[in-house]
């Protein structure tokens, strides 16, 4: 008896070992990297961070802060407007009114991040 689970025991760490193997072996991320993911910063002064679906300009023109989200394929980006404040404490939700004066796609290419008329240098 104490044989057979001397044997159990080595069959298991056999095929854990495999296991582990194979884990260390496979991709990290089967998805390109995100081109738009990292703090960006304009020659005018403006900054805007941008997460894995989320971005937010800490301050635009006049004070005014935006935040949202983003989907992106390859180097262009889908931008949607969620929030918005004009002395960047107060955040509420921006009306679609709004959201019309701002520029929907961006574009990264190298360390450049073109959103309307405004490019941002990755930081």
């Amino acid at each position: 008896m104490k044989r057979k689970d001397i044997l159990g025991i080595i069959a298991l760490v056999v095929i854990g070992s495999f296991l582990i193997i194979a884990c260390d072996t496979a991709p990290e991320d089967s998805n390109p990297t995100n081109p738009f993911k990292g703090t960006w910063k304009s020659s005018e002064g403006y900054t805007t961070i941008w997460d894995d679906s989320s971005w937010h300009v800490v301050q635009y023109t006049g004070g005014v802060g935006l935040k949202g989200t983003y989907t992106y394929n390859g180097n262009t980006a889908h931008v949607i407007y969620k929030e918005i404040t004009n002395d960047g404490v107060n955040w509420r939700p921006i009306s679609f009114s709004e959201s019309n004066y701002y520029v929907d796609t961006a574009t990264v290419s190298g360390n450049k991040l073109t959103w309307g008329i405004t490019v941002y240098t990755k930081q």
